[in-house]
């Protein structure tokens, strides 16, 4: 069997990962991007976020592409010393996807944190809204009192 089949389904694997994933982002980015009714922070937030997924998605595209090129191409019995340094950069480039990804997880939760304690303050600024106007219909309904 020759070696360098498992690197070219694993890459080919990668490639059509990092494709799916690029063309969601995209689809993905339309709705948000010419809806003037979000908040400006909601808006540099969403563009952000479109930004981190797709240099993951190109990073997975770069990867499933080194993959089976190096093994197809770098003679590791030949030249090791060049060998290891490929998949030195192949690794590391793996380890700053999984570096975007977990900064991507981390600045939606915090982005979803904020946006629901903001809900939460105008959801009490309404409820006190709602029960100053129940008492004032209140007191106007139980007419003027005599003292």
């Amino acid at each position: 069997m020759d070696d360098r089949i498992p690197g070219l389904i694993f890459g080919v694997f990668l490639i059509l990962l990092g494709s799916g994933m690029l063309m969601a982002q995209l689809r993905a980015r339309k709705p948000h991007r010419d809806d003037f009714r979000l908040e400006p922070h909601d808006r540099r937030f969403l563009d952000r976020r479109s930004r981190r997924r797709m240099q993951v998605a190109g990073l997975i595209l770069l990867i499933g592409v080194m993959i089976p090129v190096g093994d197809a191409l770098i003679p590791w019995k030949e030249a090791p010393g060049t060998f290891a340094v490929y998949w030195l950069i192949v690794i590391g480039l793996a380890l700053w996807t999984l570096l975007c990804g977990v900064s991507d997880m981390l600045a939606t939760r915090l982005h979803s944190q904020v946006s629901l304690d903001r809900i939460k303050a105008e959801q009490r600024h309404l409820e006190e809204t709602v029960q100053r106007l129940r008492d004032s219909k209140k007191r106007r309904s139980q007419g003027p009192t005599l003292e």
